[in-house]
């Protein structure tokens, strides 16, 4: 689709009359309303989370949503995608409440996002049937449910259908889900980071990798109609030699890690997250490649440091797989490989500063 006139999805959205609506209803003014009424609570989802959970999460206010918004109209750019405008009122709405039972904490924060409504005594506004689908589509966008006696990750196939009779429209909600659970995937970035707090020591030590993580994440670019997605890291010194605490939920276990394996295990996050989405966004939107540069920052250019790796599928599709069965050949550093070890290893024998 073109977004070009109207920027993105929302501003698209935002300019369709109620006659492009099932039955001429004002979805717009709907989605007004609800946008305006989920703002204050919005501008608080991440200290509720902090005081409920004892971390210090990234934000999840209105800066994320936008963001969310602006890498969906990224996908949906694509030329072959399409998306009608009572699609986009769904969508444009999960995309709203998401996160924001992050407040009340992360656990199952996915399952409980239209509790929101009753919370703010606002369930009337929205038709249950609507609401319903917007739920279930929310609820895909991470977690794992119970299915027998193990846990299923892939929620989009299981708990929802691929079209939805819905209003007189068959509403594809796998696709919907996708591009929400995708979108929420690229909209990490260096704004999410609360680098004042970094800076003064203020952040909960489980949560610094994260931080630091968005922090040198400066963007990630959806290329339009190219099948690739651009993540550009720039590392600290400081952070490239530094481990911190991380916890392991399925371990229940901390561990120590370098932010440079830290980057490794995101982006391969990203790479399966990517592969499994397209299950149900092909062939309208066909991402084939993430392509990520790393540099480490130093202030004698002639010995910086950088490398490049693309993330793509390869073999048998197994969530197991590391950086190095993907892209081994692509991470060689001075007869080693890329890895945190190894940088840390590279700086202080080549004495880089």
């Amino acid at each position: 689709m073109d977004f070009k006139k109207h920027n993105n999805l929302e501003n698209w959205f935002l300019s369709l009359p109620p006659e492009d609506f099932p039955n001429g209803e004002d979805f717009v003014t709907l989605y007004k309303t609800l946008k305006l009424k989920l703002q204050a609570v919005q501008r608080q989802v991440t200290q509720g989370a902090d005081a409920t959970d004892g971390t210090s999460l990234t934000w999840h206010d209105q800066s994320h949503i936008d963001m969310v918004v602006q890498q969906a109209s990224c996908l949906l750019a694509y030329k072959e995608a399409k998306i009608t405008p009572f699609e986009a009122f769904i969508l444009l709405v999960a995309i709203q409440i998401h996160d924001v039972m992050n407040s009340d904490g992360r656990d199952e924060h996915e399952n409980r996002a239209t509790d929101i409504f009753s919370i703010l005594n606002i369930g009337g506004i929205i038709d249950s049937v609507i609401k319903r689908a917007i739920s279930d589509i929310v609820a895909c966008h991470s977690g794992s449910f119970t299915r027998g006696s193990s846990k299923e990750k892939d929620k989009i196939s299981y708990l929802l259908p691929p079209v939805y009779p819905l209003k007189g429209e068959k509403v594809k909600l796998r696709f919907l889900a996708a591009i929400l659970r995708l979108a929420d995937e690229f909209s990490d970035n260096e704004n999410r980071a609360l680098s004042f707090l970094l800076q003064l020591g203020k952040i909960k030590k489980l949560s610094e990798i994260h931080q630091k993580f968005a922090q040198c994440l400066h963007s990630v670019t959806i290329e339009k109609d190219s099948g690739i997605v651009e993540f550009d890291f720039h590392v600290q010194l400081a952070d490239a030699l530094n481990m911190f605490d991380k916890f392991d939920k399925e371990k229940q276990t901390v561990e120590t890690v370098y932010l440079i394996d830290e980057i490794f295990s995101r982006t391969i996050k990203s790479h399966f997250e990517t592969t499994y989405c397209m299950r149900f966004m092909r062939p309208y939107i066909p991402i084939e490649k993430l392509a990520i540069k790393i540099e480490i920052e130093v202030a004698d250019m002639t010995k910086r440091l950088r490398t490049t790796y693309e993330l793509v599928e390869k073999g048998y599709p197994n969530d197991s797989q590391n950086i190095y069965d993907l892209c081994q050949d692509q991470l060689k550093l001075n007869g080693s490989l890329w890895s945190g070890y190894n940088i840390k290893e590279y700086i202080e024998t080549h004495n880089i500063k």
